[in-house]
């Protein structure tokens, strides 16, 4: 999934560009009191690095907080000539603040929490209603939300004894199926639209088995269980929230394993390691994922540029597109990735071992 796609347009925009990822946490006195002056201190720091007064002064009016979202969380911006371009609230505070004037934009801090993100549907099924929630495991919110409401025809009283309780029995069963497959088929439909990496299926033990034995095999392949009836009154919530993002945590994790054995496989063919034959694979748009160490790389130097091939070690490599100028090393690459249609990990020091940056290549 290429998750930055959507700031293709911006990346090829003239700038320069103020970008800026803050803390706005608002849960306690002191954090509250600290986002009320974020916007001065912001706009100081980017007088500091040379903005100009128009996007500082939009910094400062800038409303900051994040009032009602639960702590911790941030705010990813961009400005340009005065005018806010992106406004972005997303989970987490970032390990370091980041306000920076540059050629381009810096899409990292976006890239830390969707580079590669992670899709998944939360499924909390009862026995006639159902709610499908669509994420992004780097939002806060979900993407999309919707429910299916059921036949609840028997459900909630069966006969019991004489000749007519294995009738409504079977009446209640057939309800059931009924209102299971309903919701697969929803299910269904979401995860073959494309993009879904992970079903969460949770609530009422038998509404989740009719649910279950409707799904499509590419479905039924994603889906993980929650083993709680989350939707029963009193289900504690944060410990359902704790079981979901740890199934998250467990399938990302798998999928990022997945990728780093198909490069180890593909070394030499399939796959560059380090800075030159990294560069050299994103000027001949031949990356088809690029593996990149924030913090090694930034003792690097590298040219942003105007056109394809995007991204220069230095000038001589430019080929006839314009040099915008030295731009942090992580940021270029990334930029370069995303103008290419390619995808982007981040993965902390020492995950590469001794490289600072990898690909995995389209073509040999």
């Amino acid at each position: 999934m290429r998750a930055l796609q959507e700031y293709a347009g911006l990346l090829k925009e003239d700038g320069p560009w103020c970008s800026i990822h803050a803390d706005v946490s608002t849960g306690t006195v002191d954090t509250l009191e600290a986002t009320d002056v974020l916007g001065d201190n912001i706009s100081a720091l980017l007088a500091d690095a040379g903005a100009d007064r128009a996007s500082v002064e939009a910094a400062g009016r800038l409303t900051w907080a994040a009032k009602g979202l639960p702590a911790p969380v941030s705010r990813f911006v961009l400005v340009r000539g005065g005018e806010i371009v992106v406004n972005e609230v997303l989970p987490g505070a970032p390990a370091q603040p980041l306000v920076e004037v540059g050629p381009v934009p810096n899409l990292l801090p976006l890239a830390e929490h969707r580079a590669g993100d992670l899709v998944y549907l939360e499924v909390e099924a009862e026995r006639a209603d159902a709610e499908i929630r669509l994420h992004r495991a780097s939002s806060p919110s979900p993407v999309a939300e919707q429910e299916v409401h059921g036949d609840t025809e028997n459900l909630k009283k069966v006969p019991s004894g004489g000749w007519s309780q294995g009738r409504y029995q079977r009446r209640t069963e057939e309800v059931w199926r009924r209102n299971g497959a309903d919701v697969a088929k929803e299910v269904d439909r979401i995860v073959e639209a494309g993009g879904v990496d992970l079903v969460v299926l949770s609530g009422d033990e038998r509404a989740q088995e009719k649910i279950r034995e409707s799904l499509g095999d590419r479905a039924a392949g994603l889906v993980r269980t929650v083993a709680m009836n989350s939707s029963a009154p009193g289900a504690d919530r944060e410990k359902y929230q704790q079981q979901v993002e740890l199934l998250v945590a467990e399938v990302s994790a798998a999928r990022q394993a997945r990728l780093l054995e198909r490069m180890a496989e593909g070394r030499g063919a399939r796959a560059a390691y380090g800075w030159g034959l990294t560069v050299r694979a994103l000027q001949e748009a031949r990356v088809d994922t690029l593996v990149l160490c924030q913090e090694a790389a930034a003792e690097r130097s590298v040219l942003a540029l105007g056109g394809a091939p995007w991204v220069a070690s230095t000038e001589a490599e430019a080929v006839g597109a314009g040099v915008l100028g030295q731009a942090d090393p992580a940021a270029a690459l990334l930029r370069a990735a995303v103008l290419t249609d390619a995808d982007t990990i981040l993965v902390p020091r020492g995950v590469l071992d001794s490289d600072e940056v990898a690909a995995l290549l389209r073509w040999e």
